[in-house]
């Protein structure tokens, strides 16, 4: 199981697409996480929003040092099995979609 989770900054909501006009970036990493769910059967997807899942913020000691340091412009940070593989930009679904397959064809250590 490849395991794919994106740390954001406090929304609104969980993914923050709502309200009249939702932020263009917003609304297709949401597509994206949702296509690859859709494509990837063995992908587990999780979103951590700052203002909702705190907890998974102070829990996570290499996510919570990132923010201490950086600030909340760190975020989003995207990890794929525990690896870091973006910090403070969106990444595309392509970008995504390699991120989880390079991880599920790379040979187990």
């Amino acid at each position: 199981m490849t395991e794919l989770t994106l740390y954001e900054e406090a929304m609104c909501c969980s993914t923050g697409v709502c309200g009249p006009d939702p932020d263009d970036d917003l609304v297709e990493v949401s597509a994206a996480l949702d296509q690859l769910e859709t494509e990837i059967d063995d992908l587990d997807i999780s979103r951590a929003n700052m203002q909702h899942d705190i907890d998974q913020f102070l829990e996570t000691q290499r996510i919570y040092d990132l923010v201490e340091e950086h600030g909340p412009s760190i975020l989003p940070i995207t990890i794929v099995d525990d690896e870091i593989v973006a910090k403070s930009e969106y990444l595309s679904y392509n970008a995504l979609k390699a991120a989880v397959t390079d991880r599920e064809s790379a040979p187990e250590a």
